[in-house]
């Protein structure tokens, strides 16, 4: 049963939005210039012409065949190649490094590297897949006496209202769907008239907190919880449609067992021609995240709440006085400190809510710091090593913030090496000993874009490249004990946060030393045995394209800090 009231959001989004507006003026409340981009960007996208985000790019649910899509994870295949290609790897450092002094200096970056891989061999290749036989079998069984209630608590802070219509139509349905209770709050951190407005039409709650910004989306969170009193909470952000049967997929798992506190669905992300490479790339990076490593972590009793399309219950949160408040990953947090208090943390490997990726530079660097951030604050606490939990589980958190590390170091040891040899040892690039690098290759071209089912093309490796750079400013940050102001995802804020610095780093190294490789390359090649240098000029040639994908773009966000 739906309690929020209201009537279905079974019409045209561009009707009702005009409407909405049409009420907000005649409130007359809130700020001027505000209301105004609302309008404009809001009209725009009645009006049919192109908007921010066209009605096509707006996120659907996960339909029936894309349900399922993270139940097989084929991981002997990464397990296998991955190991082949670590060894050639080890092999071939461990020669050029004793070949020559000057690498030596390389060991203290190459470690964590080194650590991060092996801890997650142990973690990832050994784990067992998610039993989605028995979750079916629940699921089909499950018919409770009495129905728990269910608060779904929508934070929202600045996105465009065409995106918070898109989900909160899918948000009534599931709703109204459920055979229990459902109490939908809009959590309105830049109190808009248009936004409060809308929440009206849905029937859904409209609450502001008298102290919006403390704590930032934490605070807003627990504002919310203090007031509510449903059994569970669903947490959906802005971005997220979820599946009519979301509740009646993850609330079987909450009966189950009444010590879990959590249960995580993944966040699925489309990647499609008509998004921008940006888009693209970065949902194409999330899938290995969400198919397989939270998985592995799952069968550790390690795996992360990562906040939206999580259930929680509410008898747990109450424990810890509602979410965890830090300015930054609430989610993990929060799932930390239940944990640490015996609760249990349940990931359920079924595409229930789609979401939409950051769609340039700044909303996705923005992101990645972020998460970067919270696993860095989190594990260089005390609170992480005095909290009791078994080594399995600690591994996993130790594995999230070793893998942030060594992208960081990575972004600058992937060029090092190659421009190390090339200028110091160029005698050691012969065509033979390029065998032990030839699995790499494979691994890199071949296995891992294959694996993926999201295409797996030049975005992706943009993608990545891209939140290196947010990962090497996160461990700074952490360093020196700044931190860059907290924005939500897809707001405009979002979009230009921080990016002086980044764009320094992309084309100052990122991009000197691409051409530098290249040069150095094609030099070697010209004034040396050519077929001892190819394979080189190929990898820095590559390179220099991911690089290229990244620098040669319209940038329009502002330079800041």
């Amino acid at each position: 049963m739906y309690s929020g009231g209201g009537v279905p959001g079974l019409f045209r989004p561009g009707l009702f939005v005009m409407g909405a507006v049409q009420s907000a003026r005649v409130d007359g409340r809130g700020d001027r210039a505000s209301s105004r981009r609302k309008r404009n960007s809001v009209l725009t996208f009645a009006g049919g012409a192109k908007g921010d985000f066209p009605q096509g790019l707006l996120p659907q649910p996960p339909a029936d065949s894309e349900k399922y899509i993270y139940a097989h994870r084929r991981l002997w295949i990464l397990t296998v190649c991955s190991l082949l290609s670590f060894l050639c790897l080890a092999a071939s450092q461990f020669f050029f490094t004793t070949s020559s002094p000057w690498f030596w200096l390389l060991l203290p970056m190459l470690a964590p590297l080194l650590a991060d891989y092996l801890i997650s061999l142990y973690l990832d290749g050994f784990s067992k897949d998610f039993d989605m036989k028995a979750h079916r079998r629940m699921v089909r069984r499950w018919q409770p006496a009495s129905y728990p209630s269910v608060d779904v608590f929508l934070p929202v802070c600045g996105e465009p209202l065409e995106v918070l219509h898109n989900t909160w139509t899918y948000v009534q349905r599931m709703a109204t769907t459920y055979r229990g209770t459902v109490r939908a709050y809009v959590l309105d951190d830049a109190a808009e008239p248009e936004v409060a407005a809308m929440a009206r039409h849905f029937g859904f709650e409209y609450v502001v907190r008298p102290n919006r910004g403390w704590f930032k989306k934490a605070g807003n969170l627990n504002h919310a919880f203090g007031i509510t009193g449903g059994d569970h909470i669903l947490i959906l952000d802005a971005d997220f449609a979820p599946r009519a049967d979301l509740l009646d997929e993850l609330l079987p798992h909450m009966d189950e067992d009444e010590r879990t506190a959590i249960v995580q669905s993944p966040q699925f992300f489309r990647s499609v021609d008509r998004q921008n490479w940006i888009e693209r790339g970065a949902g194409a990076v999330q899938e290995l995240f969400y198919r397989s490593v939270q998985t592995s972590r799952e069968d550790k009793d390690g795996s992360i709440c990562v906040g939206s399309c999580a259930l929680y219950r509410r008898e747990a949160l109450e424990q810890i006085g509602g979410v965890s408040l830090i300015e930054h990953s609430e989610d993990m947090y929060t799932g930390f400190d239940l944990r640490g208090l015996g609760w249990k943390l349940r990931y359920v490997p079924v595409a229930l809510a789609a979401g939409v990726c950051p769609d340039t530079v700044g909303a996705f660097h923005n992101q990645q710091y972020r998460w970067c951030m919270g696993s860095l604050s989190l594990l260089t606490g005390k609170r992480f090593w005095n909290t009791p939990m078994r080594l399995t589980t600690r591994l996993c958190y130790v594995s999230g913030f070793l893998y942030y590390l060594q992208t960081a170091l990575a972004t600058f040891v992937t060029p090092l090496i190659p421009l190390g040899l090339l200028i110091l040892k160029p005698e050691l690039l012969r065509a033979e000993a390029s065998v032990l690098v030839l699995p790499s290759v494979a691994y890199v071209a071949l296995v891992l874009p294959l694996w993926h089912r999201a295409p797996y093309r030049l975005e992706a490796w943009a993608a990545r490249m891209m939140y290196g750079w947010s990962h090497v400013f996160a461990v700074w940050d952490v360093l020196r004990g700044r931190e860059m102001g907290w924005k939500p995802t897809g707001s405009d804020g979002a979009k230009k946060n921080g990016m002086r610095r980044y764009w320094v780093g992309m084309i100052g190294w990122t991009g000197g030393t691409a051409v530098l490789w290249v040069v150095l390359a094609a030099w070697r090649m010209f004034t040396m045995y050519p077929p001892d240098f190819a394979l080189m000029l190929s990898a820095g040639l590559f390179y220099a394209m991911v690089a290229g994908r990244v620098l040669v773009q319209p940038r329009s966000q502002k330079a800041t800090a």
